[in-house]
């Protein structure tokens, strides 16, 4: 920190060895840049406020079901093609800005100029108030180029920019509807006839593996059945053959806790029978109806065995005569129904295996119809979902068209007219001059410091011993007689009253400013914007 200190106060001991010079540069700028401050002709601006009318109530009750346009892009569209160079040409034109232009460079560097001082923002936000300003050295000037731009503004129609690309789509899209309505028309018939083709294979309420399990299930009940039907006419003949006497006189299969038990078996394949008709054998209630036939035969198997080994306990159904005298010819009746019943629940047995068999034998046919059929519904399902879609697109597209073509253009409406401006805008005189004066004083410390880096001396002993790199071994100090000493405070006063004259000129700038902008213009050439 020493070491910076030190390297300063050096810097400004050799800076204040060209103090006069310093004060006259800062002197001469100062009054440079003043000059050319007043020489600065006055600017005017001229501004105007309008209002662009994006809203509409159609927007919000055809919010999905039509394109409706996008008013922001329209208003920015508007702001580029008003800036655009055709219209600025023709603002200066209309304005008698081109009357000094003879040449294509000076035409490029006036647009450039209106491109530059004309401004066109959005001032409201999203109330979408816009803000038309220019710049001008001549009040009148700026107010008809500002006139002349809400001119071209509220001339130009944007409501149909788009409407040719509208019905460009439209028309696609005519053309690919009907294009797809033929698609689905084709695969509709062609789906049709397969299925009257192989209307035998076609899955129904009941499908390949639902008839096979029905057979399957029908075919199990058959057999249970027929073996009931067979236990019963064993028992039978083992009555007739023992004369119909003892407590076998009604076998276990035909008892009433068996026949119970095979009414309830019956009636849960019936059951059973009419669910795979409807549901897949892998559904909840089916497997529930599974489970309690399977529990019921486990109990008919586990009921006929406690009924053999316990011939007592056997329980004669309602209408069966145990009497001696007539229970021959109950036998003989008994046993003929159970041969007919034997002989119907066989045929009914092969009637059902000649049936799974044949189904068998057609499944590959069967699998290869419906692979068929998958097929066939997924291209009709693929193209009738395309031909919705674009049947979709199509009606949002005209009615987008119509939204459009009904619509009203960007509705202006003025808020601030322009007006020819009373009074400068410009430039800030006053930040100038300051600007002016602390560069100046900036310039007199800058070519004094330079005169020091190119004239420099030995201001202490240390600088001496750095740049020779001997050591000093002693210093004179100046010893100053009293009359060099009033000199030396007289001419540290003189110099401190000419800073303080700057300060002065300064204020005697400012004051003489409205002078100075009115003469110093007629003295000084200058070009008038």
């Amino acid at each position: 920190m020493q070491e910076i200190l030190s390297l300063v106060l050096g810097q400004l001991r050799n800076i204040w060895r060209f103090r006069w010079i310093a004060l006259g540069i800062a002197w001469l700028i100062a009054v440079v840049g003043w000059l050319y401050v007043y020489s600065l002709p006055d600017q005017y601006s001229s501004s105007a406020r309008v209002h662009i009318d994006t809203k509409s109530a159609i927007d919000p009750l055809l919010k999905g079901m039509a394109i409706t346009p996008n008013t922001d892009q329209q208003v920015s569209l508007l702001i580029r093609t008003v800036l655009s160079r055709p219209h600025l040409r023709d603002i200066a034109r209309s304005t008698g800005l081109d009357l000094r232009v003879t040449t294509p460079e000076q035409e490029q560097a006036l647009i450039q100029g209106l491109q530059r001082r004309l401004t066109l923002k959005n001032s409201g936000g999203d109330a979408d108030l816009y803000t038309i300003s220019y710049t001008s050295s001549q009040p009148k000037l700026a107010q008809s180029v500002v006139q002349a731009v809400m001119s071209i503004m509220t001339t130009m129609d944007l409501s149909n920019k788009n409407s040719g690309n509208t019905t460009q789509a439209v028309s696609f899209l005519n053309k690919e509807v009907d294009k797809y309505k033929q698609k689905l028309n084709q695969t509709e018939q062609t789906l049709a006839q397969f299925k009257k083709n192989h209307a035998e294979l076609m899955p129904g309420t009941n499908d390949y593996v639902s008839q096979v399990q029905k057979l399957n299930t029908d075919i199990d009940s058959i057999q249970d059945k027929l073996a009931t039907a067979r236990d019963r006419k064993a028992n039978i003949l083992e009555q007739m053959r023992s004369g119909g006497s003892g407590h076998a006189s009604v076998p276990p299969a035909q008892s009433q806790q068996v026949q119970s038990i095979d009414k309830q078996l019956d009636a849960e394949q019936q059951k059973l029978s009419q669910l795979l008709t409807r549901y897949t054998p892998k559904h909840p209630d089916v497997i529930d109806a599974k489970r309690r036939i399977a529990d019921l035969k486990q109990r008919r198997k586990d009921m006929l065995a406690r009924l053999r080994s316990h011939p007592g306990e056997i329980q004669a159904p309602s209408g069966a005569s145990s009497s001696g005298g007539g229970n021959g010819a109950t036998l003989s009746d008994q046993l003929n129904n159970t041969k007919v019943q034997i002989s119907t629940l066989e045929s009914s047995l092969q009637r059902k295996q000649d049936q799974l068999k044949k189904l068998q034998a057609g499944a590959d046919s069967m699998n290869d119809a419906q692979a068929k059929l998958a097929e066939l519904s997924r291209n009709y399902q693929v193209t009738r979902d395309q031909y919705e879609k674009l049947l979709s697109r199509l009606y949002s597209a005209r009615l987008s068209t119509d939204v459009q073509n009904s619509s009203n253009a960007l509705q202006f409406r003025v808020i601030d007219p322009p007006e020819v401006p009373a009074e400068p805008s410009g430039p800030k005189r006053l930040i100038l001059m300051v600007m002016a004066l602390i560069g100046a004083i900036g310039a007199g410390l800058a070519f004094a410091w330079f005169l020091a880096q190119i004239r420099p001396v030995f201001s202490s002993r240390r600088d001496l011993t750095e740049a020779t790199g001997f050591p000093v071994i002693g210093a004179v100090s100046l010893a100053l007689s009293p009359a060099q000493r009033a000199d030396r405070r007289r001419s540290m006063l003189v110099f401190v009253v000419c800073c303080l004259s700057l300060l002065v000129g300064f204020a005697a700038a400012l004051v003489l400013l409205p002078v100075g902008v009115q003469w110093v213009p007629n003295i000084v050439s200058g070009q008038v914007l």
